[in-house]
């Protein structure tokens, strides 16, 4: 079991998971597995872009990139 720790008291990391997009700041549910897979497992740096964001910048770069994108700061 992964968990948080809040003023001592142990709290469950349960879904839905939520991040904010770096480039709107709007709140989106995320899947937590599915970004420690495509990130080794290293949250450190990752920002996780919301799906509208996500299309403008793959728009920008010509790319078909759908979904949400997962970007370290590496």
């Amino acid at each position: 079991m992964f968990f948080i720790k809040r003023k001592g008291k142990r709290i469950p990391i349960e879904d839905p998971i939520y991040t904010t997009c770096p480039m709107c700041g709007v709140e989106h549910e995320v899947d937590l597995v599915d970004i420690i897979m495509q990130t080794d497992g290293d949250l450190e740096n990752v920002q996780v872009y919301c799906e509208r964001c996500t299309e403008k910048r793959a728009l920008a770069r010509s790319g078909a990139n759908r979904g949400k994108e997962v970007r370290t700061n590496e």
